[in-house]
């Protein structure tokens, strides 16, 4: 398989509510985000996620509103799919689980040969059951202590520690939907044993690119015996077993997401061989939360491994920590979030991609207040950007005049020279910070306003020359090198902010269009923007930012 080919994978949202703010904080801007800078570099690239109908939640929603599991998931994957677009999220493909034949057989598929294999075996354990709902309590459905570090925890999966439980371990189990407390009851389920594959997932951890507390989570994981996760609930709600004397359960979704990010990706590649993106040397990136680190860092790279021992898994693993609300975890169930189709109504795409960008919670929980937005937009980069660009617009002008009366002949003047090769390291420093083993838009962000500090200076430097006989051509040469500057603070904003960073480079006027200028141009400084009149600023309107907080806090 070429190198060049790139895959990157988000976890499809639960259809039981809108997106919110921490939602973009995380995998889907993330995934955006490497997408735009891959594409550019040359690579041929794949962005594919989907919609996640049948997790309990969404049953439970339909529960709490009184209509069908089918409404509540056709309903918000609409707005969820709407939220992306007007958030500049491109996806080339979404899989959804029940208008997919093709998954839905491959799901069946997977499920059967682990069966008939033994991999997946039953098991006879205890289970929280709601007496008061008749109803066996089970992932969202109940919640409790969690058994490794006793913060509340739904079934599963624990969101404080990210380890796994069986729900039955969870302490004081109660019911969601009515809270009452739940007794535990004896259930056949059928179980898929980590242990066997604990070789390869340690081979698999060491080789795979993630960030230090996902290492921390695996290293936990592996310290002990390896547990065996339950693949199926007694449920109706799902897609239905392939194997008898289960007709009352149904799969568990993240065996059925192990399916789905394959699936996806045959519908992504069409004629070209889909397995060979998930086989060494694997191109695929995988964006997730914390909350779904021990997913897809053990779970679903061993469900890959004993459903086709050539598949290697995803090479790097791109983790985001929780963004905060005023302190406090977004929450659909509290109404405590910013709901993306609202905000974006008030608040332009590119502003707030750049802000949650430069907050993102990369590898530790960070926090989201309008003060803060607003004070970033009035004070911060932006503010920056715009002293150092409405500064150049004037140089502009003036370099116009001189230009007109010199020749074509141009020079190498020492200090220009010099500006030129400290914006070349910064640009180098930016696709760093955006590859997909260093993943950081916050770092590429804090080198691009470096970039622009530079330039102001360099600029000021040349307001004092730029009457002087005898200096117009270093004059105009350095007014040369600050466009191509501002230029590179196009493209390096241009993954982060793509319309803001459309709307700068339009302004410089070069001769190709941004989406379609190679990064490596823009790098070595060899995208030629022209001497031609014009405030850059009037051109940037998302540039002259406002204040937001005061119409949607």
């Amino acid at each position: 398989m070429s190198r060049d080919h790139w895959l990157i994978t988000t976890p499809p949202p639960t259809p039981n509510g809108d997106l919110h703010l921490g939602h973009l904080s995380g995998p889907y801007l993330g995934g955006d985000i490497l997408s735009r800078h891959l594409r550019r570099c040359g690579h041929t690239v794949g962005y594919v996620s989907g919609i996640d109908d049948h997790q309990s939640s969404t049953h439970l929603a339909s529960l709490q509103g009184a209509c069908s599991p089918e409404e509540v998931a056709d309903r918000y994957a609409e707005r969820i799919r709407r939220a992306w677009t007007k958030a500049e999220i491109v996806i080339d493909e979404c899989w959804l689980p029940r208008a997919s034949a093709q998954h839905r057989e491959l799901a069946a598929a997977m499920f059967a040969k682990l069966y008939t294999q033994g991999h997946i075996v039953p098991r006879t354990t205890d289970l929280p059951y709601c007496a008061n709902c008749q109803r066996w309590a089970y992932e969202a459905y109940v919640t409790g202590g969690c058994p490794h570090c006793g913060e509340p925890s739904c079934g599963n999966s624990c969101e404080a520690c990210g380890l796994p439980n069986d729900n039955g371990d969870l302490k004081a189990p109660r019911c969601v939907v009515c809270d009452s407390a739940c007794g535990l009851r004896s259930a056949t389920r059928l179980y898929f044993p980590l242990e066997p594959w604990r070789r390869r997932l340690e081979e698999y951890v060491d080789q795979t690119s993630m960030s230090h507390h996902l290492q921390a989570l695996a290293a936990r994981l592996l310290s002990r015996p390896l547990p065996e996760i339950a693949v199926s609930h007694p449920s109706g709600w799902g897609l239905e077993l392939p194997a008898d004397g289960y007709d009352d359960q149904r799969m568990y979704v993240w065996f059925e997401m192990a399916a789905g990010y394959l699936s996806a990706t045959r519908q992504f590649a069409g004629d070209r061989e889909w397995a060979d993106l998930w086989e060494a040397p694997s191109r695929v990136v995988q964006f997730f939360g914390f909350d779904n680190g021990y997913f897809h860092t053990l779970l679903i790279p061993a469900i890959l491994f004993a459903y086709d021992a050539k598949l290697t898994g995803p090479s790097t693993l791109v983790c985001n920590e929780f963004y905060q609300l005023t302190g406090q975890k977004f929450s659909t169930s509290r109404d405590h979030a910013i709901w993306l189709l609202e905000v974006l109504d008030r608040v332009p795409a590119s502003l707030l991609r750049l802000y949650v960008s430069w907050t993102r919670p990369s590898t530790r929980q960070t926090n989201f207040t309008w003060e803060e937005f607003d004070a970033f937009c009035r004070e911060g980069p932006p503010a920056r950007w715009r002293e150092w660009l409405s500064a150049l617009s004037e140089r502009r002008e003036h370099a116009v005049k001189l230009a007109g009366q010199l020749g074509d002949e141009t020079g190498d003047e020492l200090l220009t020279v010099r500006f030129g090769g400290r914006v070349q390291d910064l640009l180098s420093g930016v696709d760093t910070a955006l590859s997909a083993e260093e993943f950081s838009p916050r770092r590429a962000l804090l080198l691009l306003d470096q970039l622009a500090d530079e330039a102001c200076e360099f600029g000021a430097g040349l307001d004092t020359c730029g009457d002087v006989p005898m200096l117009e051509r270093t004059y105009v040469e350095g007014v040369r090198a600050e466009l191509g500057a501002a230029a590179g603070l196009a493209a390096g904003l241009y993954p982060i902010a793509p319309a803001l960073a459309e709307e700068l480079w339009a302004a410089l006027k070069p001769e190709s269009s941004l989406p379609r200028t190679p990064w490596h141009q823009v790098a070595s400084m060899a995208v030629t923007v022209p001497l031609a009149s014009g405030d850059i600023m009037t051109e940037c309107p998302l540039l002259r930012a406002g204040e937001y907080g005061r119409h949607t806090g």
